[in-house]
C-alpha cells in the first residue's frame, strides 16, 4: 500500500512538473564566491584581479570590475565590463559571454599609451570570453532550459 502511495505521489510531481516551469535561485554571493576563484587572470603580462559584480535584472547583464596589471609597463588601474551570461550546457556552466568593455582607467588617472591600450583590449575581450562563472551540479543541469538574472542571484528555469 505505502509503494502505490509512493508511485502516486511521483507522477503526481511529474505531472506538476510538467505544467509549471520550476525555478531555483543561485544568490549573488554564490556566485561571486565562484567568480574569485576564477582571478587572477593572466595573459599578454596582464594580469586582471579582485573581481566584484553588479546584477542588472532589466538590462540582464552583469557588470564585472576589478584592476589590471601591466608587468612590462609597471602600470595599473580599474577596468569594468559587462557582460551577459550563456548557460553552456555540454559543461553545466554558467558563463561570460558577449564581452563589452565599460572602463579602462589608471590608477592615476592618466592617459594610456595606445599599446597599452590596445593590449589591454585585447586581452580582456579573450581572457574573460568564454570564463565559467558558476558550474550547475549534473542533476540540475542536464534539465536547465535558461538562466535569468536577478538584482541579487540567477533564476535558473527548468
Amino acid at each position: 500500500m505505502n509503494n502505490i502511495k509512493f508511485v502516486v505521489l511521483i507522477l503526481f510531481m511529474l505531472t506538476l512538473n510538467s505544467s509549471f516551469a520550476i525555478s531555483f535561485s543561485i544568490p549573488k554571493p554564490l556566485i561571486d564566491l565562484a567568480v574569485a576563484k576564477k582571478f587572477p587572470k593572466e595573459k599578454l603580462t596582464i594580469v586582471l584581479d579582485q573581481p566584484s559584480t553588479k546584477f542588472s535584472k532589466e538590462r540582464q547583464k552583469i557588470e564585472l570590475c576589478g584592476i589590471w596589471t601591466s608587468k612590462v609597463a609597471q602600470r595599473f588601474g580599474d577596468f569594468c565590463i559587462d557582460t551577459q551570461p550563456v548557460w553552456n550546457k555540454s559543461k553545466g556552466d554558467i558563463e561570460i559571454s558577449k564581452v563589452n568593455i565599460l572602463k579602462l582607467t589608471t590608477a592615476d588617472g592618466k592617459e594610456l599609451s595606445n599599446t597599452v591600450v590596445h593590449v589591454l583590449n585585447s586581452s580582456l575581450l579573450t581572457m574573460l570570453d568564454g570564463t565559467s562563472i558558476y558550474h550547475v551540479p549534473d542533476m540540475i543541469g542536464k534539465n536547465l532550459n535558461s538562466i535569468e538574472i536577478q538584482e541579487n542571484s540567477f533564476k535558473l528555469i527548468f
